[in-house]
């Protein structure tokens, strides 16, 4: 008996081992477009073509390459993949190692260990420098795609040619359209720019026509390099690799940019910045709420470009493009806070001018020369009360009348206020009311205290200083008064204000405060009814002062007291961030003199600081040198009320901290000190006499901690005659430092400058 051996045919053998490669790369390409971090056009759909392309062309190539070149794709996935590209290639070298073993191939099992390795390759993660990963990739699969062709038949090489020629082709023109449109657009590209800056420094110098007219040109000028970017003969570029993102952040932007100059030239044409002034101790709040909605237009437009440029960042762009989005990123990140701040500025101007009611504020005129926590000893008030945009000053008097008008006055807040400061007796002492470093809980006092006191109920509290009086004088004029040697001038009146004043009348105090009264009564008068330039002019001219507290300004009502605060330098000493550090030094004068003047202060802060844990240990060093003499002037500068020889000064000293205090000495003794709580802080104070020509140290040992690897301290400002002089030395343990505000070498960071306005040092500690 014979035995019949039944064998397929050969077609059908073929036949399926078609199909079965086909579906191989059909199923490969497919699940491409869903498991790749690849993005190298920036759009998903290209993207998704571009990786199923990939991994098609490496399963083609992998069927007839060399089963050595398998191992490549998926070796070089293990190194750089996540978990499901190490899936991928796992699973490949487990194929390719048993067709090795086994000796034995087939062209599905070739295209699916290709294709699983491309996956992997395509889920790699960014490593070492930008490109290493497009490299190793590139490296690990010429070789598959090399061996592949080689060994190809004859109808596949000549298909692959094909392909490639057609292919070849398309993209050379594609790649035509893109560099032809991107060489017309240059002039109106760098037109527009150009445009941009001229139309930006206009509108901060104030001139609005100017700032319309080159924010027009670029509005025009952009919009015709966005309409020539998206032609259609530039469009099917941007979904080619590397191509496409350079291509679309320009049109982008000059699409975004051209909106932006458009919507700011049509403010800038519509709002009247010019009528944005005093003229006659008037402006109109109507002509400053007429510019809500064009502002919130410019805003609006800002917010969005700003969204843009993050979005069309690529790791793909030019070193030319990527230069302009960073030169556009710093035009916006400095154009944003100026439109949020003059946005917020025209809301809340009709109800401080007035439109809504008058607006009462009480002025305190202050001099640092008899020091108080913040605002200085105040001599003189007046109200200011704006209605419908008029400036009028209805009452100016002495301090001393306030305290006379009223018998057993009532303050209950703010809480911490009243507690810490009630043994000086604030209620009823107007004199130590400024005791506080936070000038919004002395304008919520004041407020409470001035009905009480004679006068009306109060919507806002202004202070004012000599430096502050005399930069007002730049827009009142000279005061001329008889018993004044000269005219007091913008140039002169601070130092006379300081101290002149004291040795002009020595022995006739009373003729000295007729004087000052006078001079501060006139000033403000005028003011009421001056001319005073446009808001831009006026930040820069008076942002010094108001910077450093010489001017401060609070509101009651709460609607416009926190907008306020970002608009104006008002004194608020807010709450400390949690997990930052602060620290403010204050000095109020305890002998009734105006010794202050000859006070100089400065502090050194050493930190020793743990990135790690947070945590930081640090030693506040305070030194306060008296350099007042001991004779030759007025008892009333350097005499005290307290018993105390001629020219020393005795002062209240307090400290402010978030942190614990574990170790208090002056002058390296220890020393009793007192504990409080306010504003958020822990406060440390005590009482230092300070004799002519000596000093007074005193050291305070502090421990707390900081949130995350960045140590940020704050250093409030007490306006005084002479500024602090701070040093700060920030030591990290076992990090290495960097910082903008702070010089750093290795592990350790140092700030050493003058407190003449708040000041802030950052230092972080990034992770090596």
């Amino acid at each position: 008996m014979s035995l019949a051996i039944r064998r397929r045919p050969l077609l059908a053998t073929r036949r399926s081992r078609t199909i079965a490669f086909g579906v191989t790369v059909a199923v490969a390409a497919v699940a491409a477009t869903q498991l790749t971090f690849a993005e190298p056009t920036g759009s998903t759909t290209a993207d998704a073509f571009w990786s199923a392309a990939l991994v098609a062309v490496v399963a083609v190539f992998g069927a007839t390459a060399r089963r050595w070149t398998w191992f490549l794709p998926a070796g070089v996935g293990v190194i750089a993949g996540d978990r499901l590209a190490v899936a991928c290639a796992a699973v490949a070298i487990a194929i390719a190692f048993v067709s090795v073993l086994r000796d034995t191939r087939s062209r599905a099992r070739g295209a699916l260990v290709g294709a699983l390795g491309a996956l992997a390759l395509l889920r790699a993660e960014p490593m070492g420098f930008h490109g290493l990963t497009a490299l190793l990739t590139t490296a690990a699969i010429i070789p598959i795609v090399v061996s592949g062709h080689a060994h190809a038949g004859r109808a596949i090489r000549r298909r692959t040619r094909q392909v490639a020629v057609v292919a070849g082709s398309v993209i050379g023109l594609m790649v035509a359209g893109a560099a032809l449109g991107v060489v017309s657009v240059q002039g109106d590209v760098a037109e527009g720019m150009r445009a941009v800056d001229g139309g930006m420094d206009a509108a901060r110098d104030a001139d609005d026509d100017l700032a319309a007219e080159r924010l027009g040109v670029a509005a025009r000028s952009l919009t015709a390099a966005n309409s020539t970017l998206s032609s259609w003969f530039v469009s099917p570029a941007k979904t080619l690799p590397i191509i496409g993102p350079n291509l679309d952040a320009v049109e982008s932007l000059a699409a975004q940019a051209g909106e932006v100059a458009e919507v700011s030239s049509l403010a800038a044409g519509s709002a009247d910045v010019d009528a944005l002034r005093f003229a006659g101790g008037r402006l109109d709040p109507q002509v400053v709420g007429d510019m809500v909605d064009p502002l919130e237009q410019v805003h609006s437009s800002l917010d969005t470009l700003n969204d843009r440029v993050d979005d069309v960042r690529s790791p793909w762009l030019l070193a030319a493009v990527s230069e302009r989005i960073d030169r556009l990123d710093e035009q916006v990140d400095d154009a944003l806070p100026e439109a949020e701040n003059a946005l917020e500025a025209v809301r809340i101007a009709p109800t401080l001018l007035g439109a809504e009611g008058p607006q009462r504020y009480l002025v305190l005129f202050t001099t640092p020369v008899e020091a108080r926590g913040r605002a200085g000893f105040p001599g003189n008030y007046a109200e200011l009360v704006v209605d419908d945009g008029q400036l009028t000053m209805p009452v100016f008097g002495r301090i001393g009348d306030l305290e006379a008008a009223g018998q057993d006055r009532t303050l209950t807040e703010p809480a911490e206020m009243v507690a810490r400061y009630g043994r000086f007796d604030i209620a009823n002492t107007w004199r130590n009311l400024t005791m506080s470093p936070d000038f919004a809980s002395v304008g919520l006092a004041a407020s409470q205290l001035y009905p009480q006191s004679g006068g009306q109920p109060l919507d806002g509290v202004l202070a004012i200083d000599p430096t502050g009086l005399a930069a007002l004088m730049r827009y009142t004029g000279p005061v001329e008064l008889p018993d004044l040697p000269e005219p007091l001038t913008a140039e002169n009146a601070e130092q006379y204000l300081l101290f002149d004043q004291y040795l002009l009348f020595e022995n006739d105090n009373d003729r000295r405060v007729d004087v000052l009264d006078e001079v501060a009564r006139t000033t403000f008068d005028r003011l009421t009814r001056a001319d005073l330039p446009g808001p831009r002019v006026l930040s820069e001219q008076l942002d010094p002062v108001t910077d450093g507290g010489h001017i401060q300004v609070v509101t009651i009502d709460p609607n416009t007291f926190l907008p306020l605060q970002v608009l104006f330098e008002t004194g608020w000493l807010a709450p400390p961030t949690e997990g930052t550090d602060t620290v403010t030094v204050t000095t109020s004068n305890a002998g009734g003199s105006k010794i202050d003047m000859y006070l100089e202060r400065s502090e050194q802060y050493d930190v020793t600081w743990n990135p790690d844990t947070g945590e930081v240990s640090a030693t506040l060093r305070v030194t306060l040198e008296n350099n007042a003499p001991a004779e030759g002037l007025p008892d009333y500068v350097i005499g005290n009320a307290i018993g105390l020889p001629t020219g020393t000064n005795s002062s209240f000293v307090s400290v402010y901290s978030p942190f614990d205090l574990e170790g208090f000495r002056v002058n390296g003794q220890p020393a009793g000190v007192q504990s409080e709580v306010e504003l958020g802080r822990n406060v440390y104070s005590t009482f230092v006499d300070i004799p002519s020509g000596q000093s007074v140290d005193i050291e305070l040992d502090l421990a707390g901690s900081v949130d995350g690897r960045h140590y940020r301290l704050d250093l409030p400002v007490q306006p005084s005659v002479r500024p602090d002089e701070v040093a700060v030395t920030v030591t990290a343990e076992g990090a290495t430092l960097a910082s903008r505000s702070a010089t750093v070498e290795g592990n350790v960071a140092r700030w050493t400058g003058t407190l003449d306005e708040g000041r802030t040092v950052s230092v972080s500690a990034p992770r090596g």
